[in-house]
């Protein structure tokens, strides 16, 4: 049995009653109150559903866990997670490391995580934390000050910050893990290749200035991120809170946020999105050679990780 077929079988989409209760929690903590949900529903927002209910967990357990523990094997060790969600990657991690602590700044989310770790029989292997946005950092440092992470886990976190949470984050991450731990970065789009699959679904989007974004956004063909960013118009919210807003749902990163935060980080990098367990899970696409191309003829020297349309990177501290 290969590496991928044998975590496959912690895989959790063929197990029926367990998808059953982890989909009605995903229904009451995420999805219920957005909008259009009393127009179309369940059937409405069933893709992204199944997205949170199983989808991510197992793409989670049958990719990235193997690709983690090949790098750094995870039986007994810490980890801490920011941003956990309603706890797909918490549930995925915690199946295999010793413990995990994770952060969250939404309350649905943690009573919804809550809820999957205690469905899949994994409450005493994490601990869930709800912060506010402003005192994430300071609630980090303090928990962990006399006793570091082995690894942190950024699981599609970056793009939902702000520029500036999200050098405090890559500044901060390597003061909490223990050195020669890890940091490892998930599903975060690159704003360097041309069409934004993340939140607009529309091409070059995330390569605009957010005072454009926000002019542009009408035009998206994703309902739910257009619906979202009307509503708050209408409700006369500042242009500060609308352009907050839209960091919230997504923005691209790159390679220059990291060249800010870490000495070296190219050399720091034990692996990234193009070792073959990313490359099955994230097929290649024509944009990613584009960019690829330009960065070898403009003599931009990179880890091949940061030309991926989504950047999934291992980092020694």
């Amino acid at each position: 049995m290969g590496e991928l077929e044998l975590y496959s079988e912690h895989c959790i989409r063929d197990d029926k009653a367990l998808v059953a209760e982890i989909r009605q929690m995903v229904i009451e903590t995420r999805f219920s109150k957005l909008s259009g949900w009393s127009e179309g529903g369940e059937a409405l927002y069933a893709r992204d559903i199944d997205r949170h209910t199983f989808l991510r967990h197992d793409r989670t357990i049958k990719f990235i866990v193997p690709w983690v523990n090949q790098y750094f094997p995870l039986a007994d060790k810490r980890i801490v997670e920011i941003g956990c969600g309603t706890g797909s990657s918490t549930a995925a991690f915690a199946k295999f490391a010793d413990s995990v602590t994770a952060y969250e700044i939404q309350k649905s989310s943690i009573d919804g995580a809550k809820r999957r770790l205690a469905a899949h029989g994994l409450s005493n292997k994490a601990d869930f934390n709800l912060v506010r946005p402003e005192h994430l950092w300071s609630s980090i440092r303090s928990d962990h000050a006399s006793k570091k992470a082995d690894i942190l886990l950024l699981f599609a976190l970056l793009e939902h910050q702000t520029l500036e949470e999200r050098l405090e984050t890559l500044r901060s991450a390597q003061e909490i893990v223990r050195p020669g731990g890890i940091i490892v970065i998930c599903e975060t789009p690159n704003r360097l290749v041309y069409f934004d699959n993340h939140t607009s679904q529309m091409p070059f989007f995330h390569m605009l200035p957010l005072d454009l974004q926000l002019m542009v956004a009408p035009q998206s063909p994703r309902r739910d991120f257009r619906d979202s960013l009307e509503r708050a118009a209408r409700k006369g919210l500042k242009r500060e809170d609308l352009l907050l807003a839209l960091s919230r749902w997504g923005q691209g990163v790159s390679f220059h946020e990291f060249d800010l935060t870490f000495d070296d980080v190219d050399a720091r990098i034990l692996s990234g999105g193009t070792h073959p367990n990313l490359m099955k899970l994230r097929r290649p696409e024509p944009q990613e050679e584009i960019l690829r191309a330009y960065m070898e003829s403009a003599g931009v020297r990179r880890h091949p990780a940061f030309s991926r349309y989504f950047l999934d990177l291992i980092i020694r501290v």
